[in-house]
């Protein structure tokens, strides 16, 4: 299955870096996972969130965070809404399984009505 991010949102932060002190550059993001198939599309319920500095190229994990993140985050998960968790079928599915009701019907057909087929036994 490939597997994508859907991204809630992204908001710029104007806290220190707790690596590299900088104020500018460090990115919060919220996404949720969408995995695809060939079948099936499925989305997540969960929502995946996470800080990077883009002046140090660190991620920031929470047993990094000061206050002040604490705070801006805490700010920024109540802005957002995540999609419902969700199953949909792709095209090639429909069709697969309308091939399977039409094989399943002319069995059915074949074994128990062969008049109506055609079919002189």
């Amino acid at each position: 299955m490939k597997t994508e991010y859907i991204i809630l949102k992204e908001a710029a932060l104007n806290n220190n870096c707790p690596e590299c002190y900088s104020t500018n550059g460090m990115i919060l993001s919220f996404k949720q996972k969408k995995q695809k198939s060939k079948l099936l599309i499925k989305t997540k319920g969960n929502v995946i969130e996470s800080i990077n500095c883009n002046t140090c190229e660190n991620q920031i994990f929470p047993g990094q965070w000061t206050q002040d993140i604490e705070r801006v985050y805490e700010y920024h998960k109540k802005t957002i809404t995540s999609l419902p968790s969700s199953i949909r079928f792709t095209g090639l599915f429909y069709l697969l399984f309308l091939l399977l009701l039409i094989v399943v019907a002319a069995g059915y057909l074949y074994l128990n009505h062969p008049d109506l087929l055609g079919l002189d036994t």
